[in-house]
């Protein structure tokens, strides 16, 4: 992130203001192309929780539960190459990349076996990149938290005015698909919803939960 951008956090509270107004908070819950490969989805979410009712500690449970598949796909992904240049990896954030149900606050805390997911995939080589369906309004205040709670972010794909009216899934499609056309191998893509995951361009996906709708 350069200076110019880091010096726009002075006024992080009236973004975040602005975020509420649209009603698309910083701290709050917040036909595809076609696909290179089949995708391998995987679902750990073991919580019997009713959604009205999960707590954070029920909800860290399922997440670590959910995401250990994906750290062990990707240390094997690692193991088998001699150079991880290309290889990358996709990150919803609201309640994926950050603990943004449950918190009321800015910056808005990791969600901590994600966080180590990502350390894990920066200290090897491989790129993280972040999907949200957030509007790129806030890109500023977005990237600050991300980096602010120990996240390296190698590219931040957001919408803009224009793609806030197609759905969730035809925008994180194509995002994904710009990702691969420009050269990287998504080995891993991870969300708490099925908009994050469905329409391929990854060679994995790993769904963390959202209780019927409740964390989307």
């Amino acid at each position: 992130m350069n200076a110019a951008r880091r010096s726009t956090f002075s006024a992080a509270a009236v973004t975040v203001a602005c975020a509420a107004a649209l009603g698309l908070g910083l701290a709050a819950p917040a036909a595809a192309a076609p696909a290179r490969a089949a995708s391998t989805a995987v679902s750990t979410s073991t919580s019997t929780a009713a959604a009205s009712t999960v707590s954070y500690a029920t909800w860290l449970a399922d997440a670590t539960a959910a995401t250990a598949p994906a750290q062990a796909y990707l240390q094997q992904r690692v193991a088998a190459v001699s150079s991880t240049k290309g290889l990358a990896i996709v990150l919803d954030i609201d309640n994926t990349s950050l603990a943004s149900y449950f918190s009321s606050g800015y910056p808005v805390p990791a969600t901590p076996p994600v966080l180590a997911l990502a350390q894990y995939a920066t200290a090897h080589g491989v790129k993280v990149f972040f999907v949200t369906g957030r509007p790129d309004l806030i890109d500023a205040a977005t990237e600050y938290n991300l980096t602010s709670v120990g996240y390296t972010v190698d590219g931040l794909y957001s919408r803009n005015v224009l793609q806030l009216l197609e759905s969730l899934q035809t925008f994180k499609t194509a995002a994904r698909k710009q990702i691969e056309a420009n050269g990287y191998d998504i080995v891993a893509n991870v969300g708490n919803s099925a908009s994050d995951l469905a329409g391929g361009y990854a060679d994995a996906t790993f769904k963390l939960p959202d209780y019927d709708g409740l964390l989307d």
